[in-house]
């Protein structure tokens, strides 16, 4: 090899080293930055997990979603994804929430969520009390009075309390959010950007 052909090889090496410091700065986690780690720890009992906080109202939580289903598609097997609705101090947090764990407490949540995302944010569904809810459930197979008694029983009261205790826990101040671990908290502005917020999550699921 004669010495400018060497020295051009060693340029252009150089370059391709410079570049991915570059990327690895670029990727680097920094608490505060692109997440926050909490003050109190939940317990996960050993397990790798990935909680998705959000609210059926939400139009960011709406728009999360196909993101959502793509991450799922690489998820690692021991990662054990969930989702849970906010449930800040006010009505309508409360009244979405007891949706989801109705629909969950009746097992037809996998079928409806989507939908019922769809039934408020694109189709403009009349959603917004008991009765509507119960018939717009029967198209999951779930009678009407089914769905009131559940709607209204204590268990799911229950579901309610244990959310609002978690939404405290998980230190959440707006929706959607993503808890790893039981330890982080991050989101699409702290993480500048859908597709890089999947990419902190998976940094920190390794943590």
């Amino acid at each position: 090899m004669n010495r400018r052909l060497f020295l051009s090889t060693l340029a252009a090496t150089s370059l391709v080293g410079t570049s991915n410091l570059a990327q690895a700065a670029e990727f680097e986690l920094i608490d505060g930055v692109q997440y926050k780690t909490l003050k109190k720890p939940v317990d996960t009992e050993g397990k790798k997990t990935v909680i998705e906080v959000f609210g059926y109202t939400c139009p960011h939580c709406y728009h999360l979603e196909p993101s959502i289903h793509e991450w799922l598609k690489t998820k690692p097997e021991n990662v054990q994804f969930e989702r849970m609705p906010v449930v800040f101090n006010h009505p309508n947090w409360i009244y979405m929430a007891r949706v989801f764990f109705t629909a969950k407490r009746l097992g037809v949540l996998e079928k409806s969520h989507s939908d019922f995302f769809h039934a408020i944010h694109r189709d403009k569904t009349d959603v917004f009390t008991p009765e509507a809810l119960a018939k717009f459930f029967t198209r999951f197979g779930v009678e009407e009075k089914d769905f009131l008694d559940m709607f209204k029983s204590f268990v799911v009261d229950g579901d309610i309390k244990k959310a609002a205790k978690l939404t405290r826990q998980y230190e959440v101040e707006g929706v959607p959010a993503i808890i790893i671990n039981g330890k982080y908290l991050t989101d699409v502005p702290m993480a500048k950007g859908k597709k890089e917020m999947w990419t902190v999550v998976d940094e920190l699921i390794q943590k």
